[in-house]
């Protein structure tokens, strides 16, 4: 798509949405659990809380791109149900092997370091806009 059918409102919001996700990734030490809660004094659900914040601001401006960019229902179908799996199933399943084995430090074993960029970073985002590309791509240039 060349640049001169890209509305001004889609190159806005494209540009709102990366901002947006490099000044997560640049405040990504912040503790977002203080600015809601004072007097609640446990690590373990500071460190749920600040991922989990991080895993629906990261993953709602990546569907967000994936609307701007697309425009098709179909594709935000498909991120949210990926959001859905990462944030109901997947990031409960990181608390659980993080916890307990490492507990609430921000670092981790390389394992569990990879295990979370793709769940709490927007990789799995990622990834995905890369495959509707590629579809799109391949559907554009095998049409009959």
């Amino acid at each position: 798509m060349s640049a001169q059918k890209i509305p001004l409102l889609r190159i806005a919001l494209i540009s709102v949405s990366f901002l947006f996700l490099f000044l997560i990734f640049v405040f990504q030490k912040t503790n977002y659990f203080a600015l809601f809660f004072h007097e609640i004094d446990n690590p373990n659900l500071v460190f749920m809380f600040n991922k989990t914040i991080r895993l629906l601001a990261n993953d709602g401006l990546c569907m967000l791109l994936i609307l701007t960019l697309f425009r098709e229902k179909k594709y935000l179908r498909v991120a949210f149900f990926l959001f859905v799996f990462e944030l109901v199933i997947v990031l409960p399943i990181y608390f659980i092997i993080k916890l307990k084995m490492e507990g609430d430090s921000e670092i981790s074993s390389p394992f569990l370091s990879q295990i979370h960029r793709l769940i709490v970073n927007p990789m799995l985002m990622f990834i995905l806009m890369v495959g509707f590309y590629y579809q799109k791509y391949w559907a554009k240039n095998h049409e009959g």
